[in-house]
């Protein structure tokens, strides 16, 4: 069994930092909930000692259980009830998960968002020891996501920075970009036009494109009217249609309109007329 130091003490330090925070990320915050789970949740110190015995049994029986699977599950069980009530019991639970597994990442994940939100420099510098490539760059999107609240520039920096091209970068590309687009769809569009050509870039689109419309259709349409002809402005119209789709009807005439280009407006309406793809 591979021994990760550096994340155990951190679950420890995490245990420190006063009472767990109910993260949509964590596997068992409500209809997130991993099937079969129930959360072990202390109602005062004198249940704690409970507690922390059933929680011995079950890492107990992860020991002995044969399905991997089963045990994996148990464990990851074990390591997330245990976080308050027995720190020590947790990083036995999430040392004994296979490296790089399902489980281990999905872990990977809730620490690094908690982390996150005590502090994102330290959660950046913890996220770089990781050792496995994997859980490296699912600890960082988690922790991008949560720096995106407030600085979605250094988010998306992060993402740009730090991620492998995968599904976790691309989910916290538009992440990054939903937020970002909130405040300076601009910028977030100039981002993420310059991603290589793939489900990212075009995902992030579709997210500026619903952003910008409803809050300064002009700005969007200046912005795509001046892309030169090629794949950037292709998939930045597509985006664009699916917006102007989703708009309520009443809406619809004076967005498109905002588009001044005959050729790109026309373009827009012919699309339109399609059933959706």
């Amino acid at each position: 069994m591979i021994f990760r130091p550096l994340l155990a003490v951190t679950l420890l330090l995490l245990a420190a930092c006063g009472e767990k925070k109910e993260a949509s990320s964590a596997p068992d915050a409500g209809k997130n909930a991993l099937p079969g789970r129930s959360v072990a949740r202390s109602g005062g110190e004198e249940d704690a000692p409970d507690a922390r015995v059933a929680l011995r049994a079950s890492f107990d029986q992860a020991s002995g259980e044969q399905d991997a699977a089963a045990r994996e599950k148990i464990l990851e069980s074990v390591a997330w009830d245990a976080l308050d009530v027995d720190p020590e019991l947790a990083r036995e639970a999430f040392t004994a998960l296979t490296p790089d597994s399902e489980s281990s990442r999905r872990m990977v994940g809730h620490f690094a968002m908690r982390l996150a939100d005590e502090n994102p420099e330290r959660a950046i510098e913890w996220a770089r020891a990781l050792e496995q490539k994997e859980e490296r760059s699912d600890a960082f999107g988690r922790i991008a996501v949560v720096i995106s609240a407030t600085d979605p520039a250094a988010a998306a920096a992060l993402v740009s920075e730090e991620m492998t091209a995968g599904p976790p970068r691309d989910r916290a590309v538009v992440q990054v970009i939903q937020r970002w687009s909130q405040a300076a769809p601009a910028d977030a569009a100039a981002w993420i036009a310059a991603f290589p050509q793939g489900a990212a870039r075009s995902a992030g689109l579709k997210a500026v494109a619903a952003a910008w419309l409803g809050s300064d259709p002009t700005a969007l349409a200046a912005w795509v009217e001046a892309r030169e002809e090629g794949p950037v402005r292709t998939e930045a119209v597509l985006a664009v249609a699916d917006a102007l789709r989703a708009a309520p009807p009443e809406a619809r005439p004076a967005r498109l309109g905002s588009f001044k280009d005959p050729t790109l407006r026309k373009q827009l309406e012919s699309i339109l007329s399609q059933p959706p793809p």
